[in-house]
């Protein structure tokens, strides 16, 4: 599972809105819909991933995390 709390957290600790993201950030703009699929850990694009690496002036990893599935049975070698 990929969780996008650490985004959740610069939003928050850079004092950054929902409103910022989808009106003052010139071509990175994001809709509401978008933000709504972050902030559910929901699947985004790598366009939005792209745009928020560039709004927030970071790499990729300071704004999501992977978790393993919890299967219950074993899973196939790959």
């Amino acid at each position: 599972m990929i969780s996008f709390e650490p985004l959740r957290k610069i939003l928050a600790e850079r004092g950054i809105s929902t409103y910022f993201l989808r009106t003052k950030c010139g071509k990175y703009n994001l809709d509401s819909k978008t933000i709504q699929r972050l902030m559910r850990d929901e699947s985004v694009s790598t366009y939005t991933l792209n745009a928020l690496c560039n709004i927030l002036n970071c790499e990729i990893s300071e704004i999501m995390t992977f978790y393993p599935d919890q299967n219950t049975e074993e899973s196939p070698d790959l």
